[in-house]
């Protein structure tokens, strides 16, 4: 066996060196250049780990930090990275490379002595209420037996600056230090503490604001005074770093409108006793200034012809700090459309007079690039093809920074990640720019299990087990295929459902999405005379048209059972002893094959699914149901969907949603599971859930119409950090003939409401209280009704 030492590095933990790796790895074949330069190149047939001392770090976490893989060619260049990134991770003191030879191949050997480990962390100098050392260890959120790594101690330094100061000690100072174990079989970790004065803010002042008043600065910082809610919201802490953003924000307020040479010295702390202070912010609010002319240096990519349309601050106009911003956004677009990435803009600002300016855009324009490689990291879970894949941009596409953009949207929206993706671009080789991908992996299964209450279905027990980012070609691990799957099964009072479902959005690796669904769905609560069973299967593919646009076609083959109720038999006897008509429900029981196809256009803009501020979306679908596709259901649908928000002043929302659907039977009679019904959560809240509608004579339930109406407008502001209150009013109509959009007859309701965001559930809880305002059926008016509900659609 003849095992080579490529490089022994102790010591160099800094990483601070610029030395090459693989000059040191050639220095070490002296004795034997032939050998060393025969390694290069070979076929690595196997990475192995080997401790040098006791192992403290686990052999995983090690081998994310090495690209050289079994299979691969020997490259000296890779080693030189593994060996910088092992000791940049933290978690090793020493690195040693070996390579024996294996036929043909090389076996690559990393031999590594790991960091020690944690055996007990202590505190000095926290003196303070509250921080006892049992709380600051569990705020650093160390484990003992953990390995000593430089990234775990500054991560728990961290964490007890952020506690700390979320008492108000914006000042603290936290540094360590460590020293052998008593047990000599580790490290003791000592955070040494300098606490400083506690500061919460009682007041923020304003000094030499004559133009706009304190209360409307205030609302442009972040930094907020102590109140009543600040156990919830956080109120009253006086955090530096932010504190200089939200002086530069108040500024950025004043620019905006007009006044540029608005300035501040900075803030200053007025103490007012018992660890309280007044914060005061003196302001030079200058004079107001207007534009003279925009114009744009020496350029060749572009005419001033073509750039002027995009601008949004022009001559005549007040002088706005934002709307520059936003120009010079648009110009860097421009460029970055064309493939200049590094095109530079600068504003240059002259006076033209009193109060008045010129504005100048300087460029910089720079080369023109394609696209090199792209470059994906941090993903240990998601397949390189599933990030991949949502790129627009592929190597030697002419380079776009607007598609930068894009992608880091569309990996976001994936949800398989932290918010903190980055996608950028970095000098490639020749006239080329590399792509550079960075995420970090996120949890994407989860189980839930638990008890739940609606206004709807009453008590319902529930388990829901999900992965949106599923692998069915992946056994036991089950993710990283970018699949989405689900099952669900839920059990109350009124309900009994269940459901298993999975969709592939890149069916054959093409931007098609496959999906289908299995169901069982036991519902009590529709009526009180009649009890709905669905079993059945669902598959749909859903092909995208544009960035928010896609058109959705699926099959939906399910059993349907009406079970009446004896009560709807019992009254309709004595309905037609009386000389009445029966009860419409007599011709709705019994056993249904429900074979359907259907098909939608979906518009959405809206950016989010969860919480809208801004956008539209808008649904248009057609359903045929018939016995020529093997049913005996045989029913036409038409749905018109559409819902539009506005993010206005103060982070306050405005939403119009509204609906107009018509059903109509192309042979018999339109069953009552396809009829269309109003009332309850998301529809019209003053009326109770599906009683707004034709009635049946004899039961005085409704039975559904065959045209449907509906418009809903609701605004909402925020109260503190989770909360927002609504105001809403719905109206509506269902008629009972088919294609009959008449609003002869509408509803109306109007009511108020809380959304709550809780830590259980990224959905917003609604919880809604409305009255009826006109009813023209006289029953279906009940008075106020109650809504409890999840807050969002899909």
């Amino acid at each position: 066996m003849d095992i080579l030492p490529l490089l022994n590095n102790r010591g160099l933990a800094s990483v601070a060196r610029r030395v090459s790796l693989a000059a040191l790895v050639s220095l070490a074949f002296v004795g034997s250049p032939a050998m060393a330069q025969d390694i290069e190149g070979k076929k690595v047939t196997a990475v192995e780990i080997r401790y040098a001392t006791a192992p403290t770090v686990d052999e995983a976490r090690l081998r994310s930090n090495i690209s050289t893989q079994s299979g691969q060619e020997y490259r000296s260049e890779k080693v030189d990275n593994d060996i910088k990134s092992l000791f940049e991770s933290g978690f090793v003191d020493d690195v040693r490379v070996l390579a024996e030879p294996v036929g043909d191949g090389v076996k690559v050997i990393y031999e590594v002595t790991t960091r020690g480990t944690i055996v007990a962390v202590g505190f000095t100098g926290n003196s303070a209420r509250n921080f006892s050392d049992e709380k600051l260890a569990k705020e650093t959120k160390l484990k003992v037996g953990g390995a000593l790594s430089d990234e775990a101690i500054l991560t728990a330094r961290r964490n007890l600056e952020t506690f700390y100061r979320g008492y108000g000690y914006p000042d603290v100072q936290i540094t360590h230090r460590t020293q052998p174990s008593e047990s000599g079989q580790g490290f003791d970790l000592i955070f040494i503490i300098e606490e400083g004065g506690k500061n919460e803010i009682r007041d923020i002042k304003f000094e030499g604001n004559s133009i706009y008043d304190s209360r409307t600065l205030r609302k442009q910082m972040k930094v907020k005074e102590k109140g009543w809610f600040s156990w919830i919201t956080k109120s009253g802490r006086f955090e530096v770093d932010q504190l200089d953003q939200d002086v530069e924000a108040v500024l950025d307020y004043y620019r905006t409108r007009g006044y540029l040479r608005a300035s501040s010295p900075g803030p200053r702390r007025d103490p007012v006793g018992d660890g309280r202070i007044d914060l005061v912010i003196p302001i030079h609010e200058g004079e107001k200034y207007t534009v003279e002319g925009v114009g744009f240096g020496r350029m060749t990519v572009f005419k001033s012809e073509e750039l002027y349309p995009g601008l949004t601050l022009v001559g005549g106009q007040g002088y706005s700090s934002k709307k520059m911003r936003d120009d010079i956004k648009m110009i860097r677009s421009y460029y970055g459309s064309r493939g200049y990435a590094d095109a530079e803009v600068t504003p240059d600002i002259r006076d033209a007079g009193p109060n008045k300016v010129n504005i100048v855009y300087r460029i910089t324009e720079g080369s023109r690039y394609r696209v090199g490689r792209v470059n994906i990291e941090g993903n240990t879970k998601t397949k390189d093809k599933v990030i991949r894949r949502e790129m627009p941009l592929k190597p030697g596409d002419w380079f776009n920074s607007v598609e930068l953009e894009t992608a880091q949207a569309r990996l976001k929206n994936l949800q398989y990640f932290e918010d903190n993706i980055q996608v950028d671009a970095a000098p490639g080789r020749g006239g080329y720019r590399d792509i550079n991908v960075l995420v970090e992996e996120k949890r994407t299964g989860s189980i839930s299990a638990g008890i739940g209450f609606s206004s709807i279905d009453s008590i319902v027990g529930f388990v829901n087990l999900e992965q949106t980012n599923f692998d069915i070609m992946n056994p036991w691990a089950f993710t990283g295929g970018g699949q989405r799957f689900s099952a669900n099964l839920r059990l109350g009072s009124e309900r009994s459902d269940f459901s298993v479902s999975l969709v592939e959005p890149w069916f054959m690796d093409q931007q098609l999405a496959l999906g289908g669904e299995l169901f069982y769905k036991n519902s009590q609560y529709y009526s009180d005379f009649y009890e709905q069973k669905n079993v059945g299967a669902e598959v749909f593919i859903r092909k995208p048209l544009s960035e928010k646009s896609s058109i959705r076609l699926g099959y939906r083959l399910e059993q349907v059972d009406i079970e009446l109720d004896n009560s709807v038999r019992t009254l309709s006897a004595k309905a037609v002893a009386a000389g009445k008509p029966p009860s419409l429900f007599l011709n709705e029981g019994g056993d249904y094959l429900r074979s359907a196809l259907a098909a939608n256009f979906v518009y959405d803009s809206r950016d989010a699914v969860i919480e809208t501020r801004s956008g539209e979306k808008i649904d248009i679908g057609l359903t045929l149901a018939g016995t020529a596709i093997g049913g005996d259901v045989d029913i036409l649908g038409l749905s018109l969907q559409g819902q539009k928000y506005w993010n206005l002043p103060w982070d306050s929302i405005l939403s119009l949603n509204g609906e107009l659907a018509f059903v109509d039977a192309t042979s018999g009679e339109v069953p009552i599971f396809d009829r269309l019904f109003l009332g309850g959560g998301r529809t019209l809240r003053g009326f109770e859930f599906r009683d707004v509608g034709p009635r049946d004579p004899v039961t005085g339930e409704v039975v559904g119409g065959q045209s449907l109406g509906f418009l809903s407008a609701e605004y909402t502001v925020p109260v503190i950090d989770n909360i927002r209150a609504a105001v809403f009013y719905d109206l509506g109509f269902v008629n009972d003939g088919s294609w009959d959009p008449s609003p002869s007859d509408l509803y109306h309701d109007f009511g108020f409401g809380v959304r709550l965001k809780l830590p259980i559930s990224p959905v917003p809880i609604a919880l809604d209280y409305a009255l009826p305002i006109d009813s023209p059926d006289p029953v279906a008016d009940k008075g106020g009704q109650f809504n409890f509900y999840l807050n969002y659609q899909y």
